[in-house]
């Protein structure tokens, strides 16, 4: 039931005037001595109790605060840490030198700078040279003895951690991160922390009296007022009162300078330090002295006006709540406002609406954030969503900040090329750079709420478009058309690299962009390797190609000579295989087929072969992944060769390495048990199977000399024992190492310089 609420307030008698006048009514008749003495006796008491718990209560609030606070200032030193910017190339770099580099880095401290209002100043050290950088300060170089408080913290074990610095140039409360985040640290990033805005986080008030301060692990003290003698000796002494705790965390009462003091202490879990607040208690015991001694002084007199006065607070407060409801149903014009007859639920029926809106729109700016979005976004076109029904799906992307109701959605795959071919310009490592300029070029050509950017790190980028869902499809292709010319453009003109850009097919519900986006990725893969920019429209038909020849005798041809240990013939033979392929194959899938193939098809002859085990060299499934995720022939190409060939063939000329000193080890005890007879190289070479020109190259490549320069010098070794070691005559000497005598004297005077009777002669003296 509802009632009709004039202009004139003296007539309108509703539920709620009704009540508050009864009310009124009720209290002030209770008698007011009785009031008076039991919130002087009891009152008291529990007002004490309730304000200590109170005060841990609050101080226990304002911890959690300022422990998130200190927590998102960790969480963006983190984030500032994974910029780029703070990466190796700050490694010994010289600013001077890099004009480009040192305007981003310098304007990323001023970023820094401002986005804490906790941050004070941040700096930055590097070792090698030792120096301090800031934004305002610029670059300050520092001695030996000057830079060895930074070069200590770079041994701490954590990389990110707190500290109260004394050092020269640097003075306060810090949070420090080393740099790099991963590796040998060379340098941090060192904030000072506002130790006033610190405080006032803490929400201290200093009209209560008392103090508050917060004391870290090393000792330091951090209080509001750093100047008063009074509160400095104030603090130091309630400092040694609760090192004399046993159990800090609990709250106790603190005499101090004839006045008592409710003291609560609590750990900032973030950072370890204490937070202590001393309030006095008389401050809240005073009200209740003042109001209780009052109210036995005019308890008598207040009585006589009890009606009077509970009429006129029942009017006053039926005023406010009259111009709240007009506020809530915003009438238009001077019509009576028509309102529910209970109007105190009215209002908290409309404030629970108001609060639940306020709620949605709070958790809507707090999932604003692009990595939040972009994450959503991802899970979206890979798949991770496919559990979500349909409006669940809308539901999510409205927290997230877009409006799908009413749109039609399209996704864009953008593909980078010829990033090998930029190896000049570009590390290796740095394709997510490329990547990450890519995505920033895009979103300055979109410039769109409608458009989203994915940064996909692998030379590719995503994109997903909205259009009304009034837009005809000839207006959608020829925007999305527009958009992909323009991209393409930019990036080549930019980058100096080409681009494949896949256009999706127009969607009208959410859960078929995955599908579209698998069809895209498909699609990709039939760009044409002859055209540089490429655009494939998945809304047109699809070309028919012709069917490519593979080029079977020239991967024969390869493999053996892989097998073979040939490397130049073998690089020669696959730069032939890559030029045939490309020849026959126009598309990328037919390329990545044919190397596929290449790939397998050197798997299976290594498997076969009885040189070595295919598994104990290569770990296949790595390779097959390896090998589909290249774009470029010429990429393909020196992948073969620094992936398969040069390992394959390092470890067949080890292989062959160990089967040569084999088989000369082989020939030498032949050697050194036949010399006496008619042994010969050719019939080494007959008894171990092989040619005896190829036995002659392994014996001087492993032994240094050749097999008959070997073979005299065994004889004449063995001479020379018996022409010491024993009365043998020359014949029979020369006829147990295999010699004539004739031949025997003069081979010994060639290469002793001597004969052997000389030798002989010679030795026995």
């Amino acid at each position: 039931m509802k009632k009709r609420i004039g202009k004139g307030l003296l007539s309108y008698r509703g539920h709620t005037f009704r009540r508050s006048l009864l009310l009124i009514l009720m209290v002030t008749t209770i008698p007011t001595l009785l009031i008076a003495a039991s919130s002087y006796y009891i009152g008291v008491s529990y007002i004490e109790r309730e304000v200590e718990r109170t005060h841990k209560l609050q101080l226990d609030y304002t911890v959690k605060q300022v422990s998130d606070a200190l927590g998102h200032l960790q969480v963006g030193m983190n984030q500032w840490t994974l910029n780029p910017l703070m990466s190796d190339k700050l490694r010994g770099i010289d600013f001077k030198d890099n004009y480009a580099f040192s305007k981003d880095f310098f304007e990323s401290l001023t970023v820094l700078n401002n986005s804490s209002a906790l941050i004070d100043q941040v700096f930055v050290y590097l070792e090698s040279p030792p120096r301090i950088i800031s934004d305002s300060q610029g670059i300050h170089k520092l001695v030996d003895s000057g830079a060895k408080p930074y070069h200590e913290l770079l041994t701490v074990k954590e990389r990110l951690f707190w500290r109260v610095l004394q050092a020269p140039a640097l003075e306060g409360l810090f949070v420090i991160h080393k740099l790099p985040v991963i590796g040998e640290p060379f340098g941090s990033i060192m904030a000072r922390i506002n130790e006033k805005q610190l405080l006032n986080l803490a929400g201290f008030d200093p009209s209560l009296g008392g103090t508050a301060f917060i004391l870290s692990r090393e000792g330091a003290l951090m209080s509001r007022d750093l100047f008063s003698p009074a509160v400095l000796r104030m603090n130091e002494e309630l400092v040694q009162e609760i090192n004399g705790k046993q159990d800090k965390s609990a709250s106790f009462r603190w005499s101090w300078d004839n006045e008592l003091y409710i003291v609560s202490t609590a750990t900032i879990p973030v950072t370890g330090w204490e937070l202590v607040s001393a309030v006095p208690l008389s401050e809240f015991l005073k009200p209740i002295l003042i109001v209780s001694r009052l109210i036995m002084a005019v308890g008598l007199v207040s009585l006589l006006f009890v009606l009077l006065s509970s009429w006129y607070a029942s009017v006053r407060l039926v005023q406010p709540i009259h111009r709240l409801l007009r506020t809530l149903i915003s009438p238009v014009g001077t019509d009576p406002l028509l309102v529910p007859k209970d109007e105190i639920q009215f209002i908290e029926e409309q404030w629970r609406n108001l609060s639940t809106e306020s709620h949605l729109l709070q958790s809507r700016l707090e999932n604003q954030h692009s990595s939040l979005r972009m994450g959503f976004l991802l899970q979206l076109v890979q798949g991770h969503l496919q559990l979500l029904r349909e409006p669940e799906i809308r539901q999510r992307m409205e927290q997230y900040g877009w409006e799908p109701d009413g749109q039609q959605f399209v996704v864009i795959v953008v593909q980078l090329l010829g990033f090998y071919r930029l190896q000049g310009s570009f590390r290796e490592d740095e394709q997510p750079l490329v990547t990450f300029a890519a995505v920033n070029i895009i979103e300055e050509l979109t410039g769109s709420d409608n458009v989203s950017v994915m940064n996909l790190h692998d030379l590719s980028v995503g994109l997903f478009i909205m259009f009304p869902r009034e837009a005809s499809p000839a207006e959608v292709a020829e925007r999305l058309k527009q958009m992909a010319s323009e991209i393409g453009q930019s990036l080549h003109r930019i980058l100096k690299m080409n681009t494949v850009i896949g256009l999706g097919q127009t969607v009208s519900a959410i859960s078929r962009i995955p599908i579209v986006w698998a069809e895209v990725q498909q699609a990709l893969r039939h760009r044409k390797l002859d055209v540089p920019n490429q655009i494939i429209d998945l809304n047109e038909p699809m070309g028919v190609h012709a069917e490519s020849r593979y080029p079977f005798t020239l991967e024969q041809d390869l493999i053996h000579a892989m097998l073979s240990g040939l490397g130049e013939e073998s690089r020669r033979l696959l730069g032939e295989f890559y030029l045939e392929l490309k020849v026959q194959a126009e598309l990328e899938l037919v390329l990545q087929q044919g190397s596929l193939r290449l790939l397998g098809a050197m798997q299976g002859a290594l498997m076969k072969s009885d040189v070595m085990q295919a598994g104990s060299l290569f770990d296949w499934g790595q390779l097959y992944a390896e090998l589909l995720a290249l774009k470029d022939s010429d990429e393909m190409q020196d992948w073969f060769v620094g992936r398969i060939m040069e390992p394959l063939i390092a470890e067949l000329t080890h292989h062959q390495n160990d089967r040569a000193r084999m088989l000369v080890e082989r020939v030498v005890g032949m050697i050194r048990s036949e010399y006496r007879t008619d042994i010969s190289l050719d019939l080494c070479a007959d008894r171990l199977g092989i040619s005896s020109s190829g036995l002659s190259k392994l014996f001087m490549q492993v032994t240094g000399v050749y097999f008959v320069d070997y073979l005299t010098k065994t004889r004449l070794d063995r001479a020379k024992e018996l022409l010491i070691g024993s009365e043998l005559k020359m014949q029979e000497i020369a006829v147990q190492i295999g010699y004539q005598p004739t031949y025997f004297n003069r081979i010994f005077k060639k290469m002793e310089g001597m004969t052997p009777k000389d030798f002989r002669e010679h030795h026995k003296l």
